[in-house]
């Protein structure tokens, strides 16, 4: 690509966003799809008919008919083909506004009196296009929800032609009317023209009521977003209903799985955490309850929170700050290459905290297992120390390089909270040595405060359960629509 970096929506405006994505497709890789060759054609067929509309009319209506026809296939060709391309979108969206134009002009010129009506409707299109193409590349697309007219009549238009998104057999006959009147009315066509003047009426009214369900759909990057750039947390969101309950299963599962070891670190005092699933691991969870659904929506969650960063899934799990808990040492999980979304499954109160670091620049770290604070400190002009505080089933992302630690739990409650842990591609894990529990595949524990190691998670040594799941894959961002 061109640009060798990006520039990032933050806090209300556009910042240094470090160097471009390097996992994401370019245009080089996009830009002889199936689809979207269908689109330059159709922009090519626009312009074509732009030359000919007085030369040749009949041919240049036939142009413009082709390029709608033709904006009825390309969709269905990327989704067969697998080659669905925001680029191809924005060419879509694209060849309607020039078709949209072109059509407009034609007709202004052959009867200057119609310009304010057909200039509306030219608007509804345009703004059609416009937002609904930023919507879609922002790949988070609103769901049209079932039933929209009980929300506003307004709507019902949208509920007979596209209920769901997906034009019926008379939304079809709306979107094909409209063109077709416009033509007519160009071609001097005048029956024929007001023969379809309601069906596109209804296609206008059906396109301003979708252009106001994506504006009141319409979800902006976060203006005051709480990230820090020097290593931080950003909130994002929390975990819908179905997901808390499947992650209550699968903790009530992996702890009874583990009681023994679980009550021995409780007795220790002792925060620690259960691999579900890991890495290094071979690729099979532990045989909690609902493990396949937790293994997707913890991969999900990692495609969709990281999916501009070029990282792979390193784990999930559970971690807890039992009551009573010594807490950890100031640390770095493993390097700055690693980053984590922790899901607070109760209360993360000032008694059980997070506390993380703030500095003003990123230090020079000898043992991320034990970081020094007190020697950073010396050398900084100042560090800003922080406590994370949260309800139960937030969703909070631990930038790359956090220096953090989970404080001693001086509440009434075991702090219980799963995770999903991802690392840069491209460095190796640090060696894992063998820990003697019964299940050394997805138990392990921090050591006591003050020792100057910390172990690594556990490789297994056998499959953690007899369920097969698929190999661990590079997570990327991809484009959702054509």
């Amino acid at each position: 690509m061109l640009s060798e970096e990006i520039l990032v929506f933050r806090n209300g405006k556009w910042v240094d966003g470090g160097p471009a994505p390097r996992n994401s497709a370019g245009f080089s890789d996009v830009k002889w799809y199936y689809a979207n060759i269908i689109g330059y054609a159709r922009v090519a067929m626009c312009f074509i008919a732009a030359f000919l509309l007085y030369r040749v009319p009949w041919l240049a209506a036939a142009l413009l008919l082709g390029s709608t026809l033709l904006d009825w296939i390309d969709g269905p060709i990327a989704r067969r083909a697998n080659q669905c391309s925001v680029l191809g979108s924005g060419i879509d969206w694209f060849a309607d506004i020039a078709s949209q134009l072109v059509a407009m002009c034609w007709w202004v010129s052959l009867q200057p009196s119609v310009l304010p009506w057909i200039a509306a409707a030219t608007c509804i299109e345009l703004c059609n296009c416009i937002f609904d193409f930023a919507t879609t590349a922002t790949a988070r697309y609103p769901k049209m929800p079932p039933h929209l007219r009980e929300r506003n009549r307004f709507f019902s238009i949208l509920d007979w032609s596209m209920p769901g998104g997906s034009y019926t057999a008379f939304g079809n006959a709306l979107w094909l009317a409209y063109p077709l009147c416009i033509l007519a009315f160009c071609m001097r066509l005048k029956t024929a023209g007001l023969a379809l003047l309601l069906p596109a009426l209804l296609y206008l009214w059906c396109e301003l009521a979708w252009v106001v369900f994506i504006l009141a759909s319409w979800s902006e990057p976060a203006r005051y977003a709480p990230l820090y750039d020097d290593a931080g947390f950003r909130y994002c969101g929390m975990v819908p209903e179905a997901r808390r309950k499947l992650l209550q299963r699968a903790s009530d599962s992996a702890f009874t799985l583990l009681s023994t070891e679980c009550e021995a670190s409780k007795a220790r005092g002792e925060i620690f955490w259960v691999n579900i699933w890991q890495r290094s691991g071979g690729g099979s969870p532990m045989p909690v309850e609902g493990a396949e659904e937790l293994d997707t929506w913890a991969r999900d969650l990692a495609v969709r929170h990281y999916q501009h960063e070029d990282v792979e899934l390193d784990g999930y799990g559970m971690i807890v700050n039992p009551v009573g808990s010594r807490g950890q040492d100031w640390h770095i999980d493993y390097t700055r290459d690693y980053s984590t979304i922790f899901i607070p499954m109760s209360e993360l109160s000032a008694e059980n905290a997070v506390q993380y670091a703030v500095l003003p620049a990123p230090p020079e770290i000898e043992n991320p297992d034990s970081v020094d604070l007190r020697a950073i400190t010396k050398a900084s002009d100042w560090v800003s120390i922080r406590q994370l505080l949260a309800p139960a089933w937030s969703m909070l992302l631990m930038d790359f390089g956090a220096i953090h630690r989970g404080i001693p739990n001086q509440g009434a409650w075991d702090r219980h909270m799963f995770w999903v842990s991802v690392k840069k591609r491209g460095e190796l894990l640090p060696p894992e040595p063998p820990l003697q529990t019964a299940m050394p595949d997805a138990f392990s524990r921090l050591p006591d405060n003050g020792s100057t190691e910390r172990p690594g998670r556990v490789p297994p040594t056998e499959p953690a359960g007899s369920l097969t799941f698929h190999a661990p894959v590079p997570i990327t961002a991809g484009p959702t629509d054509r």
